[in-house]
């Protein structure tokens, strides 16, 4: 019996702390854009988060939740093997996948508290 073996990946994968360690990511969201080995971690912020780390490359974004809610996030750019001219399209892609996964899971729980009312 042969076994086939998909051995392409995703443009984008969401990153996994569980191991014998613990969950060493437990409530982070951190993001890989796999061709370019960028890591990137999702922050939510608020009004009076200070943000004083000129070493470390960032963007502020705003989400609007499925609810109508506006939220502050600050995407961090952890480590990348591209260029800085390449990035900022790598973060402007990673903001709207991140975007639709927000929407994805809060749709998610909508549906779970809606069948848990049924």
């Amino acid at each position: 019996m042969e076994n086939d073996f998909t051995l392409t990946l995703p443009e984008w994968a969401f990153l996994d702390g569980g191991s014998h360690l613990g969950d060493t990511l437990e409530g982070r969201n951190v993001l890989q854009h796999i061709l370019s080995c960028t890591i990137i971690e999702f922050l939510i912020v608020d009004e009076n988060t200070i943000i004083d780390n000129h070493d470390v490359k960032m963007k502020l974004f705003n989400y609007k939740n499925i609810f109508g809610k506006n939220e502050k996030h600050l995407l961090v750019i952890h480590f990348s093997l591209v260029e800085d001219s390449e990035l900022d399209e790598i973060i402007d892609k990673a903001i709207q996948f991140y975007k639709l996964f927000m929407d994805w899971e809060d749709k998610s729980l909508l549906i779970e508290e809606t069948s848990k009312e049924n």
